[in-house]
């Protein structure tokens, strides 16, 4: 079986890519260790003392819950989406979403530490869905020139991929200062769009980074999205152990049942969710708390933390 990009005949292999952002990247080229003093706090203590003001629902349209079969085994896992760096891909994908595409199709490339790969898989051209809205492949957004203004918070102007490092919305952004250009980063459980050696082949094949944080993907690929809750339930997918499909899959095993976007479901019945603001001041708190452990366990502390390394808080709305 193939995907629809293999099916066109690219060459597809472990090609997966990055997504977009941009604002000036020249203001922040001096450290920002001053913006981050070292607290007595940890981590956990900071989030838990965090006012309500520093958190922010998510909103239901740009919200996915993929509702997963594991051998028989129900499991939900939902998404936030960005659409201020990858619109067409936000879009795209919900148009989609919204016709079933994904639906009782499969994680057909689970690959231990890099990613969980699936989507539709086609044998032939007269399987080829015919769509109402969106397509089955679109230009790449793997980078983003637009202003990302006060919600950007400037972090680590030290990072190997990247001139610059920071957050933006509830996600883990790099900078080019040459370009002035944004991107979302490979940071473990985001959300992106495979695709083959042609840049525009992305839309079908969604993937999650089930691993360490693959920043040499970073700009290679569209990154439009993260997990919020259920990566639990990635992390139980039957690894392949063949990296070219599913060949060794079971058709109960990996199951995706069902997408939707959250506006398509009752109000009651959405998931209710709240994210960490990312321009708070609790979060400027908690990157200082995680570049330096100083509860009382910890004997040394190494100033650094990249932006990867921070899990951004998610706790259900009150």
């Amino acid at each position: 079986m193939y995907s629809f990009y293999q099916y066109q005949k690219f060459v597809s292999g472990l090609a997966f890519f990055a997504i977009a952002g941009c604002a000036s990247v020249t203001e922040h080229e001096q450290t920002t260790n001053h913006l981050f003093p070292p607290i007595k706090a940890g981590p956990y203590e900071v989030v838990e003392q965090a006012p309500d003001s520093d958190w922010r629902p998510v909103s239901a349209d740009n919200m996915l819950i993929m509702t997963l079969s594991l051998a028989g085994d129900k499991r939900t896992v939902v998404f936030e989406l960005q659409p201020d760096l990858a619109p067409g891909h936000v879009a795209n994908t919900k148009a989609l979403v919204k016709q079933g595409i994904f639906d009782n199709t499969q994680f057909y490339r689970v690959i231990d530490g890099f990613v969980a790969q699936g989507g539709p898989m086609f044998d032939e051209a007269s399987e080829l869905p015919d769509l109402t809205e969106g397509q089955l492949s679109i230009p790449a957004e793997f980078t983003s020139l637009i202003n990302l203004g006060e919600a950007y918070l400037a972090f680590d102007s030290n990072d190997g991929f990247a001139d610059e490092t920071g957050f933006y919305k509830g996600f883990a952004v790099g900078r080019d200062g040459n370009e002035q250009s944004s991107w979302l980063l490979h940071c473990y459980g985001v959300l992106a769009a495979g695709r083959a050696n042609d840049p525009d082949t992305g839309g079908t094949e969604l993937y999650i980074v089930n691993g360490p944080a693959q920043r040499y993907l970073d700009r290679n690929t569209t990154v439009f999205g993260r997990v919020l809750d259920g990566m639990d339930a990635i992390q139980a997918l039957n690894r392949t152990q063949n990296i070219a499909g599913a060949v060794n899959l079971n058709s109960d095993e990996n199951v995706i049942k069902q997408i939707v976007v959250g506006s398509q479901l009752p109000p009651g019945q959405r998931p209710q969710l709240d994210v960490m603001r990312t321009d708070s001041a609790s979060f400027k708190q908690l990157l200082a708390a995680r570049k330096n452990r100083n509860e009382d366990w910890f004997l040394y502390q190494h100033n650094y933390i990249d932006a990867c390394g921070v899990p951004i808080p998610v706790r259900l709305a009150k």
